[in-house]
């Protein structure tokens, strides 16, 4: 035997086995053997009992999800001697990960060779998606000592009650009364935050201010919200006799945005939902892409589903949503007839919502020496990406091979990805900025939508 894919040699025990088995369980599968040194020379174990012991409690206590279903020890003789055999089968709730690290790079490992490594984010949220969506929202919380006073608040305002079995019943509680990954995001200990920074101009180059929102996803949500009305300027407009005051951003729209940033997100990625302020536009950047089985066209239909359907249907109780599904469509609305339109960029473990500075645009028009009006916009609108290396969309790769298609007649995404040879991701996120940039023009719901030139 040769240590490889599936099999692992140790001279004896280390609490470090347990690395192995769970990149086992993430992988294929596999079998170690202690009592064997990595040259495969058989030296054995002196007190086999209690290696398995030592195994068997390590494992057990150690590694979540419950790896036992998939777990064997056994004592076996080898050349005379002594050998404790650990088989590991794949497991069916990946990923599996250290207890005491938790749902990330630190904690899930997989098998690449004769190597344990380290998974990196987008392995694990692939295993996430692969395993089911409400996976991480419904997995016992590695901190168990948590508080809810902007939950308890909220709820006692509502009139509704927060007791242990509505706890249980919404999620916040597993069926043995221990706290969920969804109890924790909406205690006081919730790890993740949401990072508003303001910049000066166009580009990330000079902060003006930044500010970083922690608690409960309820606290938030209000607080990140309340903050941006603020930085979300009025301007007066008067026609003849009357005085109107027009919002930089409509209030709305803001708000569906950051609603969706924090409902939809991945919560298995570590890391900040971004709010990026600049003069021209404010994009929200959350991590995850698209749920599992949920494209960019179904999306543009209105079509939804829950990556949190626990977190949504809280926040649906709280009625912080009005109705799923309706985010991105409340934000288009909020913007027919302004001459320009909230843009949607989609990665495979991102998701950026760009909402278009109406007063800039205006102030931009105003000053255009006579150009027509809504030209300006939809070239201070070609910007709303924010991107700092965009300098010249034109020579973004992927633009020419898009509009040359366009051109030579192909009006369908599908159509297009055939005649390029590009993927997926890449022809929607070439086809979303060509669009952003009134390049192209889109027409069109669901599976009729038609893309031509401008």
């Amino acid at each position: 035997m040769v240590e490889g894919m599936r099999v692992e040699f140790k001279r004896e025990y280390a609490e470090t086995i347990r690395k192995t088995v769970v990149a086992f369980a993430n992988t294929e599968g596999g079998t170690i053997y202690i009592g064997i040194d990595d040259d495969g020379c058989i030296v054995g174990v002196d007190d086999p009992d209690d290696v398995q012991k030592k195994v068997v409690s390590s494992c057990h206590d150690g590694i979540a999800p419950d790896i036992m279903p998939f777990f064997s020890c056994n004592r076996t003789v080898m050349d005379g001697k002594d050998v404790i055999v650990v088989d590991v089968g794949r497991g069916t709730s990946c990923p599996y990960y250290l207890q005491n690290k938790g749902i990330r790079p630190e904690g899930v490992y997989v098998r690449r060779g004769s190597a344990s490594i380290p998974a990196s984010q987008a392995e694990i949220l692939h295993m996430i998606r692969v395993t089911g969506d409400a996976h991480y929202e419904e997995e016992r919380s590695l901190v168990q000592e948590l508080s809810f006073p902007a939950l308890e608040r909220v709820f006692a305002e509502r009139g509704l009650e927060l007791g242990a079995a509505q706890m249980r019943t919404l999620g916040i509680r597993a069926a043995d009364g221990e706290y969920t990954n969804l109890g924790r995001l909406l205690s006081e200990s919730c790890a993740h935050t949401i990072k508003v920074a303001v910049f000066q101009g166009t580009t990330k180059t000079v902060f003006k201010k930044r500010k970083e929102f922690g608690g409960s996803l309820l606290t938030q949500a209000t607080e990140v919200a309340d903050y941006l009305d603020i930085l979300n300027g009025t301007r007066s407009e008067i026609h003849g006799m009357r005085r109107t005051d027009v919002r930089e951003y409509p209030p709305e729209a803001l708000r569906e945005a950051l609603i969706n940033a924090i409902v939809h997100r991945e919560y298995a990625l570590s890391g900040s939902t971004l709010v990026s302020l600049f003069d021209h536009a404010v994009e929200i950047l959350s991590l995850g892409g698209l749920p599992e089985g949920l494209t960019y066209d179904d999306m543009m239909a209105g079509a939804s589903i829950q990556r949190n359907p626990h977190l949504a249907n809280i926040f649906y109780r709280l009625e912080y949503i009005e109705a799923y599904g309706t985010g991105v469509r409340k934000m288009l609305e909020c913007y027919r007839g302004t001459g320009a339109e909230p843009t949607f960029l989609v990665t495979d473990n991102a998701f950026k919502v760009t909402l278009p500075n109406l007063a800039f645009l205006r102030d931009r028009a105003e000053t255009s020496n006579g150009r027509d009006a809504s030209d300006v916009v939809r070239e201070s609108s070609s910007h709303a990406f924010g991107k700092d290396e965009a300098v010249q969309r034109a020579a973004r790769p992927g633009e020419k091979e898009i509009l040359s298609a366009l051109a030579a007649g192909c009006t369908t995404r599908r159509a297009l990805q055939e005649a390029t040879g590009f993927s997926l991701t890449k022809t929607r996120n070439i086809l979303s900025e060509l669009v952003a940039a009134h390049r192209v023009c889109r027409e069109g719901n669901g599976r009729n939508v038609r893309y031509a030139l401008r």
